[in-house]
């Protein structure tokens, strides 16, 4: 608690000590005439500290590095499902839906009747098949019967032929017949037992939560419109939209830091796994799929919007220490110290310092990578700690212009 109280009087000191700085350079007792270009300048005035305040608040100075960070490429996109994992159930035939057996959101196995369809003409199909296995039967026996008389001599060969082809065209129509039955789920056992169905069961092709319904009891129903939705949400991935110019950066096996915009806290792991070969007319940018590894406690759901950082590797790259970096008004600055009327960074124990606009990237082991928004010497003594004391005084000289 003391250490706090301390820091908050130096802040007040300095601040006052720069005011007082800021007034002698102007003029005592002489106001400045307005000048149209204030805001654009107000970052670069210069804030004067003495060598016994810089030691008060810990005031480091240090150069703009060069280190090798891991360099990143900014994506935005949404999470997906792969095709295989969401299934659309339609009927095969034209029908009245007679029951719903769930409800939206409710889990099914792939298999399970989720809603059963009425439709006249299924009993006259399982009628037919019925007829045509009687037909597939007498065929068999006259096939039989001729096929005897052959071998003891006694038959026509026409007739063990022709007996033969009707055989095998019975058999292929009550096959046929046959299958139709286990397509709209109705058994062929069953209606060979004569029990025949008067209703289809629907059922899940997948297994996975049920999403869209789009019947309800009494619903005509036919082949061209999806009853209801299923998706498995078990392996969702991630589309993320490169641009042209990013696109070299970027390959399979590389690792993606994804935020979901209604969650930014919770951090996502995904991992590249394949990438379009085409570009996307509309935004022109690139596919790139990425498969979730880590999604920790976050709720994720097909169609959520995300924005993600993909990492493309070690990069040589300026960058500075965190502690060097203030934020202000939704922009990021350092603080450079400025030479005096004769080339020297300090005249009279006095050291005076300049905000600079710097543009931000990677940040990893202490330490950010900048671009500077303006030129800066190649030797430039920068704040590389504390920056934040010149931060607050800076703040404070900009309310005071205002």
């Amino acid at each position: 608690m003391k250490r706090n109280n301390l820091k908050t009087l130096l802040i007040t000191g300095l601040t006052f000590a720069f005011i007082f700085s800021c007034g002698k350079n102007s003029g005592e007792g002489v106001s400045n005439p307005p000048n149209e270009h204030s805001d654009e300048h107000e970052h670069s005035e210069e804030i004067v500290l003495t060598e016994a305040q810089m030691k008060a608040v810990d005031i480091k100075l240090g150069r703009i590095e060069m280190r090798d960070l891991n360099s990143t490429v900014r994506v935005n996109g949404q999470l997906a499902l792969d095709p295989q994992k969401r299934a659309e159930i339609t009927s095969l035939t034209n029908g009245i839906i007679r029951q719903v057996m769930v409800t939206e959101g409710k889990f099914v196995s792939a298999g399970q009747t989720v809603a059963f369809l009425e439709n006249t003409e299924i009993v006259e199909l399982q009628k037919n098949y019925l007829v045509q296995k009687k037909e597939a039967l007498t065929a068999e026996q006259e096939y039989s019967r001729q096929r005897d008389l052959s071998a003891q001599g006694a038959g026509v060969e026409k007739s063990l032929q022709k007996a033969t082809a009707n055989r095998e065209i019975t058999r292929a129509q009550m096959a046929g017949l046959e299958k139709q039955l286990r397509q709209l789920g109705i058994s062929p056992e069953k209606v060979s037992s004569g029990e025949l169905a008067t209703q289809i069961p629907l059922k899940a092709p997948i297994s996975g939560y049920v999403d869209k319904i789009n019947v309800c009891t009494g619903s005509y129903a036919d082949t061209r419109t999806a009853l209801m939705n299923v998706v498995d949400n078990s392996q969702m991935h991630c589309d993320l939209n490169v641009f042209e110019k990013d696109i070299q950066k970027v390959r399979v096996g590389q690792e993606v830091d994804i935020q979901l915009t209604n969650q930014p806290a919770v951090p996502i792991k995904t991992v590249i796994y394949n990438i379009n070969k085409s570009l996307e007319e509309s935004t022109k940018s690139i596919i790139v799929h990425s498969k979730i590894t880590s999604k920790g406690d976050a709720d994720i759901y097909a169609g959520m919007y995300v924005t993600g950082l993909i990492n493309t590797g070690l990069k040589k790259t300026q960058a500075v220490p965190d502690d060097a970096i203030v934020s202000r008004e939704g922009k990021k600055y350092i603080f450079v110290m400025e030479d005096d009327d004769e080339g020297e960074h300090s005249h009279s124990g006095e050291f005076r310092f300049s905000a600079a606009e710097v543009i931000t990237g990677v940040s990893e082991l202490g330490y950010t990578q900048i671009t500077p928004a303006g030129e800066l010497p190649e030797d430039a003594t920068v704040v590389t700690a504390n920056a934040f004391y010149l931060g607050s005084m800076s703040a404070d000289h900009g309310e005071h212009n205002h």
